[in-house]
């Protein structure tokens, strides 16, 4: 997908495909397909597909339905209702299917109902967003405990990288160290204000760099060196964040003393 014009009409031509498929009820679109202004060249196709009871499956299995199916490179299946697909420009879909039944197991922020035989797919989804956003709301996160976690991803990761194991000290470090990092990050301070519409409240990585530019930088390069410089700047990007209590500080330097840091 080169253009916005061709992803608009990639939607259109979905949207007339399924408006005339006897088994499907509706169509929504769900991210940057649902709210245009975010639509880029790498923009993929997310939506969600309703169908008539018990019809769900055989839709995940023939895709015919899909414009320009022929054209389909590769078509993994993700999830219980899930699917990717691949056309053969590198044109990307994310997509589930739900029986009529299934819908409310899904999660939503941006969302746009493009088809709607029932006409209950839009207040359902306008459910389903606020459902999901009071969720991420409720579930209790405690700040005390995520860093501590953290503390220990960067002593556990950096001592399998000097024992040789260096894939999962990678994993350890740059994916579950830098996620709780970005979790601590937008609980102390809030987003740039020209970029808090931007916020994806089902994963807290997305559009991160925009929403805090300079942390974002930092990570990144932090990333792009070896898997203990990384977990050291980490660390450093923590006590530098002027939110920590001496007690935090003072665990910090549990972590650099085992590791000889200082």
């Amino acid at each position: 997908m080169k253009s916005k014009e061709a992803f608009l009409k990639y939607e259109n031509q979905l949207t007339h495909n399924l408006q005339e498929h006897p088994d499907v009820l509706g169509l929504t679109f769900v991210g940057s397909a649902a709210d245009h202004s975010r639509v880029d060249e790498w923009s993929d196709h997310d939506f969600f597909v309703i169908t008539v009871e018990g019809k769900g499956e055989s839709l995940r299995q023939d895709l015919s339905w899909l414009p320009n199916h022929a054209q389909i490179a590769f078509r993994p299946r993700e999830t219980a209702h899930g699917l990717k697909v691949v056309y053969q420009d590198g044109h990307v879909l994310e997509f589930a299917v739900f029986n009529d039944s299934e819908l409310e197991l899904a999660s939503a922020n941006d969302y746009l109902v493009t088809v709607d035989k029932i006409n209950n797919i839009e207040q359902r989804m306008k459910q389903i967003a606020t459902s999901s956003a009071v969720k991420v709301k409720e579930a209790k996160y405690d700040p005390e405990a995520a860093y501590e976690l953290l503390l220990c991803q960067l002593l556990i990761g950096v001592g399998r990288a000097r024992r040789g194991e260096g894939l999962i000290a990678s994993e350890h470090i740059r994916s579950w160290a830098v996620s709780a990092l970005v979790g601590l990050i937008r609980f102390w301070e809030s987003p740039a204000q020209e970029s808090v519409h931007l916020t994806d409240n089902l994963n807290a990585l997305r559009r991160f760099e925009r929403q805090y530019p300079a942390y974002g930088l930092a990570i990144e390069q932090a990333q792009a060196s070896t898997t203990e410089a990384c977990a050291k700047a980490i660390l450093e990007i923590l006590v530098n964040s002027n939110h920590l209590s001496q007690k935090q500080k003072d665990q910090a330097d549990v972590v650099s003393n085992r590791l000889g840091w200082h």
